[in-house]
């Protein structure tokens, strides 16, 4: 389970038309008998008036398969609800915010035997039962019942951590996972070698792909098979802290790439230069 932010730096779920009825199962399921004693107020979204929100627990699934974007990351119903990610899909995470998330979860997923957990928040609203515009203000919202009040369940939050905790915390994980793996969290684009895009596309139709990463002579090289492509250094070499860890790890070291409009772009933990923290 990915540890909690406060409630007020949570990010929204996009939650969309095909996932309403398995969002409202959800949130029935997760109504025990005196639920409503775990409400608290909480200002979110960058409001200043707080709220009722309800905790939850979700999964958090990378979704290749989606054609929209690959990077796409599901918000999921727990394991413990039953079905398959796709059953229990209740959302995605908006792109802007996996700008900076994405990588760190979509690395720690790839790096755990168990699902990745969340904590999120399910945003909730009294609902009064005399007011005239009942049916306009709250249409076809989930209404439940918590003691003496009435609510209408309304979007969902996550409690994500900053995204420097974030990748922290992942790499901390991976080391003891996978030590000999590059978590991919800023992509670098780089030449190939003569000839080596042609034989790669001839090779694998897959969007992205490991390359083994091998430190010589100072070197840092991108291989796939028996194809290179150094990964040279610019007025900021953003491949030192990289080239330091591969040598660390006796010379070679696992990555992710991807083939990127003529380009070969290889996805590193850090790009600062060495000098720099």
């Amino acid at each position: 389970m990915i540890p909690a932010n406060a409630p007020e730096f949570s990010v929204g779920v996009a939650l969309r038309a095909e996932g309403a009825d398995t969002y409202r199962a959800f949130v029935r399921g997760t109504l025990s008998e005196g639920w409503e004693k775990g409400i608290f107020m909480a200002a979110v979204a960058g409001r200043s008036e707080k709220q009722p929100v309800l905790p939850v627990a979700v999964q958090l699934v990378p979704r290749p398969d989606n054609e929209y974007n690959p990077k796409a990351i599901s918000v999921a119903a727990p394991l413990s609800v039953g079905g398959t990610d796709h059953e229990r899909h209740l959302g995605y995470m908006y792109d802007r915010n996996l700008v900076s998330l994405g990588g760190p979860l979509r690395g720690l997923a790839a790096v755990s035997d168990r699902p990745v957990g969340c904590h999120a928040l399910v945003e909730i609203r009294e609902v009064d039962d005399h007011g005239d515009d009942w049916d306009e203000e709250f249409g076809d919202c989930l209404l439940v019942q918590g003691g003496r009040r009435r609510y209408a369940v309304d979007s969902l939050r996550l409690r994500l951590p900053w995204w420097e905790d974030l990748q922290v915390m992942t790499v901390a994980y991976a080391r003891k996972a996978r030590p000999d793996l590059i978590m991919p969290f800023i992509g670098h684009w780089t030449s190939y070698s003569e000839g080596a895009r042609d034989e790669l596309l001839g090779r694998t139709d897959q969007k992205e792909f490991p390359v083994t990463l091998r430190a010589e002579n100072g070197t840092l090289l991108a291989c796939y098979e028996d194809l290179e492509s150094v990964l040279v250094p610019s007025g900021r070499d953003f491949f030192d802290r990289t080239l330091r860890r591969v040598q660390e790890l006796g010379g070679t070291a696992t990555a992710r790439a991807e083939e990127h409009q003529g380009a070969l772009k290889v996805f590193v933990e850090d790009n600062a230069p060495s000098g720099e923290h």
